[in-house]
C-alpha cells in the first residue's frame, strides 16, 4: 500500500504531460483543417487522407517493434540497464528495416494502387501517384520517430516524447496549410510531409541518445533478438487488425464511392480518432506500470479498476457532448454540407469510440502481464466484423453503412474481450467491475445526455455552443465529484495541494 500513492501520482504526472502535447496537436488541427480543405478542395483533401493512411500501412512492416520496445526498455531500465543497449538496437533495426521494405513496395506499386485500389479519378491519378511515393519516403522517417517515441515511453519520459510529438504534429499541419494556401497544392503538401518527418527523426534520435547513454551502465548481453522479435510479433498481429479496422474503412470508401465521400467521412472520423489520444495515453502510461507490478494480483486489480474508472470519468463527457451537438458542431466548424452529410455517421462513430474506450486499460494489462495475444484476438474480431459488414452496408447506406459497420465491430468483440480478460487474466468478478468501474461514470454521462440533448438545436453559434458545453460540464463535474470514491478524492486533493505548494511566487 505504501507504493500505491507514488505510482498513482507518477501515473497522473505522465498522463498530464501527454495530454498537453496531444491537446496542442488537436488544437492546431482543429483550427487549420477547414482552411486546408478549402485550399485543396474536397477531392484533393481525399488524397491527403490517403497519404496518411498509406503511412499507416507501411508501419505494419515493423512487426510490432513499438510495443516490444516499450516493454523491454521499461523492464531493462528498471533492472540496472542490463540488456538495455540490445533493446535499443533491436528497436532501431526492426523499425528501420521493416519500414524500408514497406516503403519500397509502396513506391513501386504507387501507380497500381492509385488506379485499381483507390480508383482515383483520371485528373488526379498523377498527383495520387506522387502523394503515395512521398508517403513511402515519409513513412521511413515516421517509423524512426516511432522507435524514438517508444524508447522515451519505456523510460517513462513522456514529457520529452510529447514535446517531439507536438513539434511533429502541429508543424506538419501548419506547414501543409501554409503551402496549400500559397498555391503549392497537394504535391507541395506531400513534399512537406516527407521533409518534416526527416527533420523530426533527427531531433528524436538526438533526444534518445542523450537520455539512453546514461542508463545502460549495466551493459552486457541480456536480450536476444529472438525474444524481442517474438514479443513484437505477438503484438503485431493485433496491429495488423488495428490497421484493418481503423484505416481500411478509407480504402473501402475510396474504392466503392469517391474521394468527396472519403473526405465527408474521414474528417469527423479523424477528429474522433484524435480524441482517442487520451485513452491511448492512459494505456501507454499503464503498460510499463503493469510490467513493473509483475504478478502482484491485488495491486494489479486495484490499478486496473482505478484506471478504467478514471478514464471513463474523464472521456465520457466529451463523447456525450459530441453525440448531442454533432450537427451544430460540424456545421459551424466545416460548413453546411458537413453538417448534413456527416452527422449520423459521426454519431455512430462516437458510439463506437465509447466501446473502444473500454479496451484501453485491458490492453495495457494483458500486454504488461506478457499475454498480448488477448489483445490480438479482440483486434482481429473487430477487423473481421469490419470487413464483412462494410461491403454489405456501404452499397445500401453509403458512408452511414461504414460507420454502422464500425460500431458493430467495436460493440460485439469488446463485450467478449472484457469477460475473457477479467475471468482468465485479472480474476475480477463481473459484479466488482460493474460496481467499481462502470456504474458511476456511466450514470454521470447519462445525466449529461439527458440534460443536453433536448436543447442541442439551440447551439446555433459558437458562443451558444460553448455556453451549452460549459453548463453541461459543470453539471457533470458536480455529479462526478459526488460520485467519486474517497480514495480518488484524496488523490486529487493531494495532487492539487502539491501543485499549489510548488507554484512559483511573485517574488521567486
Amino acid at each position: 500500500m505504501m507504493e500505491q500513492a507514488p505510482r498513482s501520482e507518477r501515473f497522473v504526472r505522465n498522463v498530464g504531460a501527454s495530454v498537453v502535447g496531444q491537446l496542442g496537436v488537436l488544437t492546431v488541427s482543429f483550427l487549420l483543417t477547414p482552411k486546408l480543405i478549402h485550399a485543396l478542395g474536397v477531392e484533393a483533401y481525399g488524397l491527403y487522407i490517403l497519404l496518411q493512411a498509406a503511412v499507416g500501412y507501411v508501419s505494419l512492416f515493423c512487426l510490432g517493434a513499438g510495443a516490444a520496445t516499450i516493454k523491454h526498455v521499461a523492464e531493462r531500465a528498471g533492472r540496472g540497464g542490463r540488456g538495455l543497449r540490445e533493446a535499443l538496437r533491436h528497436s532501431a533495426a526492426l523499425h528501420l528495416g521493416g519500414s524500408l521494405c514497406g516503403a519500397v513496395a509502396l513506391f513501386a506499386l504507387a501507380g497500381p494502387c492509385a488506379h485499381r485500389l483507390f480508383r482515383v479519378p483520371a485528373p488526379l491519378v498523377g498527383p495520387a501517384i506522387f502523394v503515395l511515393r512521398c508517403a513511402a519516403v515519409g513513412a521511413v522517417f515516421a517509423s524512426l520517430n516511432q522507435s524514438a517515441a517508444t524508447i522515451l515511453q519505456g523510460f517513462q519520459r513522456f514529457d520529452w516524447q510529447n514535446a517531439l510529438s507536438l513539434l511533429q504534429g502541429a508543424a506538419l499541419v501548419a506547414g501543409a496549410t501554409a503551402l496549400a494556401v500559397a498555391g503549392f497544392g497537394i504535391n507541395g503538401v506531400a513534399r512537406w510531409y516527407a521533409a518534416w518527418s526527416a527533420c523530426v527523426a533527427a531531433l528524436s534520435a538526438a533526444a534518445v541518445w542523450r537520455l539512453a547513454r546514461r542508463r545502460w551502465a549495466g551493459g552486457g548481453a541480456g536480450l536476444p533478438f529472438g525474444r524481442f522479435l517474438k514479443f513484437g510479433l505477438s503484438v503485431w498481429t493485433g496491429s495488423v487488425a488495428w490497421i484493418v479496422t481503423f484505416q481500411f474503412d478509407r480504402l473501402f470508401i475510396a474504392h466503392d464511392t469517391n474521394l468527396a465521400a472519403l473526405t465527408f467521412y474521414s474528417v469527423p472520423a479523424n477528429l474522433l480518432q484524435r480524441l482517442q489520444f487520451f485513452p491511448a495515453i492512459v494505456g501507454t502510461v499503464l503498460l510499463p506500470m503493469f510490467s513493473e507490478i509483475g504478478n502482484d494480483e491485488a495491486t494489479t486489480q486495484a490499478v486496473y479498476l482505478r484506471g478504467v474508472r478514471s478514464l471513463l470519468f474523464i472521456v465520457l463527457p466529451a463523447l456525450a457532448l459530441l453525440f448531442c451537438l454533432m450537427p451544430q458542431f460540424l456545421g459551424l466548424w466545416l460548413g453546411g454540407e458537413f453538417g448534413s452529410r456527416s452527422v449520423w455517421p459521426a454519431r455512430l462513430l462516437v458510439a463506437a469510440q465509447a466501446f473502444l474506450l473500454l479496451n484501453q486499460v485491458p490492453n495495457a494489462a494483458v500486454t504488461g502481464r506478457g499475454k498480448p495475444l488477448y489483445m490480438s484476438a479482440v483486434a482481429w474480431g473487430q477487423a473481421v466484423i469490419s470487413v464483412i459488414s462494410w461491403p454489405l452496408l456501404i452499397g445500401r447506406l453509403d458512408i452511414l453503412g461504414v460507420a454502422l459497420g464500425s460500431l458493430l465491430a467495436q460493440m460485439i468483440p469488446t463485450c467478449l474481450y472484457l469477460g475473457a480478460v477479467h475471468r482468465r487474466v485479472l480474476k475480477i468478478p463481473l459484479e466488482r467491475f460493474l460496481r467499481e468501474s462502470l456504474l458511476k461514470p456511466l450514470g454521470c454521462a447519462a445525466l449529461l445526455l439527458a440534460a443536453v440533448f433536448p436543447i442541442h438545436a439551440e447551439a446555433s453559434s459558437w458562443p451558444r455552443l460553448m455556453g451549452i458545453v460549459a453548463a453541461g460540464l459543470l453539471l457533470y463535474a458536480a455529479a462526478a465529484w459526488a460520485a467519486l470514491e474517497k480514495g480518488d478524492k484524496d488523490l486529487l486533493r493531494r495532487l492539487a495541494r502539491r501543485r499549489l505548494l510548488s507554484a512559483p511566487t511573485l517574488g521567486s
